[in-house]
Formats: structure tokens, sequence, C-alpha cells
């Protein structure tokens, strides 16, 4: 009796020692086929942003995160690995306060891994993959090729006409699966009840219906599915995108007035860009999530400095409100620093260039002078120079 009772006791503190930190989850991967070495990097799904929080490396097939959520339900994670023989695709969970996420690969295409957990988010966007999965793996290995591709072109010095071509040729394929796929998904979403998991599916169509509306074959579909959503969901943020997606506001031009809205500071002040009337103004869209959005900021800072009396500099965040408040602290702005609320939704849409970072510069009248896109070392003074002597 005394015997069972020490083994009873032995066994109580294995199980204490394995169990997860309430305020913690714990994801757990097994992977196959992958050398030691490989280093994944976790990120953070916010809105449309997402944020590198940890990294971890491949011993003995096997990786672990402790992941502190920052928020009390569920969050949206991806999983990705910066490497040439990996597709430029992440592997998508869900996961919340205490519990375990156990995930299992057994080649490269991280994708399409298996991955266990309560969470019922992951078990749907299972069933979204599983629909069109030998179509993923497809995409996979062509995004793993393009990836090879444009080292080889770095390393070896390939001919750029023949390259670019090879490259154009990759796209194209991968261009050609991304309908079929979503023609797939389409008709799961017919069949299932809506859920969080379809509205990012169907977020991601809307985008192809309006960044490619000549060559995207399913808006029709795409439309009749948003306007089946119910009430509840039309009013979700991800179907508030989809809307805008589908139905976008004329883009302001050059030479046009530019459009105007009410923005707020980070203590909540109101403002408008007509205030600012009288001087240039130098609108930058941005995300904590964009990497060039955020190398961006000390040359941001010059400029404002270089050209203070003549120039304002305005910079809109695209992300969610807590999130845009938690990385204004993280990197202070001397500049306007100011958001709608509205995401992507709000002035971005009027300003719209398919991406960020991007800027738009107005003159001290009020009208739209320039707009561009991206940023490289000097690429802002340059811009600014060519309208302000």
């Amino acid at each position: 009796m005394k015997k069972l009772s020490l083994i009873f006791i032995a066994l109580c503190g294995l199980v204490a020692c394995h169990s997860i930190p309430k305020e913690y989850y714990e994801v757990e991967g097994r992977v196959e086929g992958v050398d030691d070495g490989v280093v994944f990097t976790l990120f953070r799904i916010n809105g449309q942003a997402g944020m590198g929080i940890d990294h971890d490396t491949l011993r003995d097939g096997r990786f672990f995160f402790r992941v502190k959520p920052d928020t009390e339900g569920r969050e949206h994670m991806t999983i990705l690995c910066w490497r040439d023989d990996f597709p430029s695709m992440a592997l998508h969970f869900w996961a919340g306060a205490g519990e375990r996420v156990r995930i299992k690969g057994k080649d490269k295409l991280i994708y399409g891994w298996e991955v266990k957990s309560p969470a019922p988010e992951n078990r749907s966007w299972y069933a979204y993959n599983a629909c069109a999965g030998d179509l993923y793996e497809e995409l996979q290995r062509l995004s793993i090729e393009e990836n090879t591709l444009r080292m080889k072109a770095q390393n070896e010095g390939l001919d750029p006409a023949s390259a670019q071509s090879l490259w154009d040729s990759l796209g194209r394929l991968q261009m050609k699966l991304i309908p079929q796929i979503h023609s797939r998904q389409i008709e799961h979403m017919k069949r299932v009840e809506m859920d969080e998991i379809g509205l990012i599916h169907l977020e991601e169509m809307a985008n192809l219906c309006k960044y490619d509306p000549e060559g995207y074959p399913h808006r029709q579909a795409v439309e009749e599915l948003y306007n089946a959503l119910g009430e509840e969901w039309k009013s979700h943020s991800t179907a508030e995108r989809i809307r805008a997606l589908l139905y976008p506001v004329k883009t302001v031009a050059l030479n046009e007035p530019m459009v105007d809205g009410e923005l707020y500071d980070l203590e909540g002040n109101k403002h408008t860009l007509t205030e600012l009337r009288g001087q240039y103004i130098l609108l930058d869209f941005w995300s904590a999530g964009c990497g060039p959005c955020m190398m961006a900021l000390p040359e941001m800072a010059e400029i404002a400095k270089q050209y203070e009396g003549r120039l304002q500099v305005v910079s809109i965040t695209t992300d969610p409100d807590d999130l845009w408040r938690k990385s204004s602290a993280e990197h202070p702005m001397a500049w306007h620093n100011w958001s709608d609320g509205k995401e992507r939704m709000g002035l971005y849409a009027y300003y719209d260039q398919q991406g960020i970072p991007s800027y738009t510069l107005i003159s001290p009248e009020g009208r739209v002078i320039d707009r561009w896109m991206g940023y490289g070392s000097g690429s802002l003074k340059q811009k600014v120079a060519e309208h302000i002597q």
C-alpha cells in the first residue's frame, strides 16, 4: 500500500511538471524530413499585422514555444521559416491560455503541417486546407523553386533576363493555382456554417476581386457569399474589410483635392488634415508589422526636422488601436502620429496604393502632388526634395 502511494505521488509530480501555467499556452512541434538547426519564427496576428514574438531552433526534430497571450480569448498565430528551401508560406493556428498545441510535420511544406489543439478554429482551418491539399502542395513547391532561383541569381550570377523569365513563369503558375484553390474553398464554404476562418478565406478572395478585377474569375461567387452573411457576421471587422474590398471608394488621384477625415492622436485629441493647410503634408500610411515602415522612421525624423515650418509629417496607422499604442510606445514619433480607428477602411482606402508603406505628398493648397509606395534608404529625402526646395 505504501509503495502504491509513493508511485501515485511520483505520477502526480510528473504531471505537475508538464502542466501548462494557466496564463500561458504551449506549442510543441515534431518534424520529420527537416535537418536540425532550422530556425522557426513565431508571429502573432493582430488585424492585418503580423508581429514576430519568438524564435526556436529545431533540435532532434523538435521545437517549442511557451506564449503569454495578449488577449483573453484565443489568438491567431503563425510559424514561418525564413529559408530558401521552405515555401514563403506560414503555418496558421489558434491558441489560448492554458492550451497545448501539438504540431506534426513530415517535410518542408509547412503550410500543410498537422495541428492538434482544443481550438475549433484549427479544425475549421484544416478543413479549408484539406479540400485543396494537393493544390496547396504544388503551390508550396513552386514557392520553394522561386526562392531557390532567387538564391542562385544572387550567388551564381544568372543572366538577369533569363532569371526574370523564369520568375515570371513561376509567378504565372502560382497565380493559376490560386483561383483553383479558391474554387474548391468556395464550394466548401457553401456547405458549412460561416465562421471566422471562412471570413479569412473570403477576405483573401475579395483582395483579388479588387486588385485583379480582370483576371480573377470568382467575383460573383464572392459577392454572393458576402451578401448571404447574417447581420452578426456582417458587423465583424473582417467582413467590414471584405465589403471595403468588394465595393471600394474612389481613390484620390494626382492634382485632385486631398481627402480628409477625423483623426485622433495618442491622447485622444481630434485632428483633421485641413488644420495643417498652408504647409506641405507628407502622409505616411504604416503598420507595426511592416518592416520597411519601421526602417523608414529614422529618415522620417530627419525630414520632419529638415523641413520644419514648411512640411508637416503625418503618420497614419493601419493597425488596430491596441497594436498602434503598443508600437508607438516602443517607437516614439516626434511628428504627428494619428489614427482614424478604421485600419485600412478609412483614409487609407482613399489613398490606397495596394500596400504599405505608402506615401502621399500634399501641397500647401491641399492638392495631391505625388504618391509612391515602398521604402529604401534615402528614398524619402529624394522624393520630398523633388518638390520642396
